[in-house]
């Protein structure tokens, strides 16, 4: 048989593997769709450990501090069988299990795909009121983005031997959200949420660590990097233009996407978040940009030393000197992450002979408290789901 696998920075990519993917993705698409019209069919997700709440600030509590229901479904469940190969090999760092358990064809309901390419997974995670997801797992390292309280949910897991590792941030320095967290490839489980607002989240996935390797292959992983650029030149608001927000006061043509659309590349966008992939070539200076929302800063490669950074004015606080930083997850060198408040219009200079490369998610509203009020406005789309799914509760896949 002709070996199609090859190995792209720390973890393990099958080309073969694409093709079941894009398999599985058509069927969760299709099991989506039903569910908008008939009734749910499938759910999941791993509720992670993070510090004990202060006064101030709302920090979701460990899952393992919540005890399971007398009814909950007692071990050992069943288990779903089939090829292994999205990211094979042993845990904690690999995902030693069955394709059928990746969370978007196992638990699409709750797991729905924004964004893929090569190199990452957007996936906006929704556990509804009421719901008791189905068994599924995630192959990949991601990093979580939090904007509002977790409910009280509990998790069932298939092999509770292989714990999670995880790293947790703090909010940007006087805000309650957003916060981040990095974690590894993570085991199957079943999440379930009795409480009456929904466990909401983003993940994004890496389906490849770049780490020390994009030194030596960006030019292959990214030949998007190596075309000419076109001339982009500083924004040049007008001096009676009126600043955007109270917490952002400088005008929206400092906007990233549109004051540096070379270095800033919108992936997805709706009326929450936007996902951004930043890239600043060796040697480039991108024009005056900023961030005018609070975001995550996602890292799958280490810090970079060889970069001048100016501000449009030296007297705006910087927005990393006040952001919450998560290191990688227990054990692992990367990914990391950093919630930032909104980041003032600055100028990047890469000196280096690396890319600066990572991704931002952008909050365009901070859902916070308001979700246990507002979710079923906010998402019509998840108050359809947890409807139908009230009306018609599917049957588990692991018992």
């Amino acid at each position: 048989m002709k070996d199609c696998t090859r190995k792209r920075g720390s973890i393990r990519i099958s080309k073969c593997a694409w093709a079941r993917i894009s398999a599985l993705l058509a069927g969760a698409f299709a099991l989506c769709l039903l569910a908008y019209l008939l009734a749910p069919q499938q759910v999941g997700r791993a509720q992670s450990p993070s510090p004990s709440p202060s006064p101030s600030l709302y920090v979701p509590q460990p899952v393992a501090e919540r005890p399971l229901p007398p009814d909950a479904p007692a071990r050992p469940y069943k288990r779903l069988t089939g090829p292994e190969t999205l990211n094979p090999g042993d845990y904690p760092a690999h995902f030693p299990y069955p394709d059928e358990y990746d969370s978007v064809a196992a638990a699409p309901e709750v797991h729905h795909l924004r964004y893929v390419d090569a190199n990452v997974r957007f996936v906006e995670v929704a556990y509804f009121p009421g719901i008791h997801g189905q068994m599924h797992g995630h192959p990949f390292p991601s990093v979580f983005v939090v904007d509002a309280p977790t409910p009280h949910v509990y998790n069932l897991l298939l092999d509770p031997e292989n714990a999670i590792h995880i790293s947790s941030s703090k909010p940007p320095a006087g805000a309650q959200f957003p916060v981040c967290k990095t974690m590894n490839p993570q085991s199957p489980h079943a999440e379930s949420n009795p409480d009456t607002f929904p466990d909401h989240f983003y993940r994004l996935e890496f389906l490849r660590v770049d780490g020390a390797g994009i030194a030596d292959h960006w030019k292959e992983w990214y030949p998007k990097m190596l075309i000419p650029l076109f001339a982009v030149r500083d924004s040049a608001p007008a001096k009676d233009a009126k600043p955007f927000s109270v917490t952002w006061p400088w005008p929206i043509a400092y906007d990233s996407p549109a004051a540096a659309p070379n270095n800033n590349k919108l992936l997805y966008e709706d009326d929450h978040v936007r996902l951004i992939e930043v890239t600043i070539r060796p040697g480039e200076t991108e024009p005056m940009e900023g961030v005018p929302y609070p975001s995550v800063q996602a890292y799958d490669t280490f810090p970079y030393a060889a970069v001048e950074d100016r501000p449009l004015e030296p007297k705006a606080a910087s927005a990393e000197t006040t952001a919450g930083h998560a290191g990688p997850p227990s054990g692992f060198e990367l990914p990391t992450c950093e919630a930032m408040a909104p980041q003032p219009p600055h100028q990047v200079r890469n000196t280096g002979k690396t890319p600066i490369h990572y991704y931002r998610i952008e909050y365009k509203r901070i859902d916070g408290e308001g979700l246990k009020t507002h979710w079923r406005e906010w998402y019509p789309w998840m108050a359809t789901l947890t409807d139908a799914y009230r009306d018609h509760p599917y049957a588990s896949n692991f018992h």
